[in-house]
Order: C-alpha cells, then structure tokens, then sequence
C-alpha cells in the first residue's frame, strides 16, 4: 500500500546525540486553521527505510 504524506515539515533530534530521532508530515487536514488542533504525525527514524532524491520511504 502507498500513501503520499507529503513534504517533511521538520525534524527532531536528541540534543545530546544530535541524531535525528523523526520526521514530521503533515496530517489530514493540510489546510492551516487557527482554530483547529495540530494534526502532524511524526514518524520515528526507526520506520524510515530509504532515503532518495525525491521520496522518503517508511514502513507503518
């Protein structure tokens, strides 16, 4: 199964190791909405399994 998640909006990385630890994507909603909670997902570096030039591939 494939799904598009879009582009990655941010990183986290642990601040002592300064390893990335996730990636964040947008969620459902991809239109910005003050009133609206913040539906990102954050993806742990574990499930990402490939990098390219124009993709990121993760098993969920």
């Amino acid at each position: 199964m494939e799904k598009d998640f879009g582009l990655v909006q941010d990183v986290c990385a642990d601040i002592e190791t300064g390893k990335i630890t996730s990636i964040i994507v947008p969620g459902n909603n991809k239109l910005i909405n003050i009133f609206t909670q913040n539906n990102d997902i954050e993806i742990p570096w574990q499930q990402i399994k490939c990098i390219g030039d124009d993709l990121i591939l993760v098993e969920i």
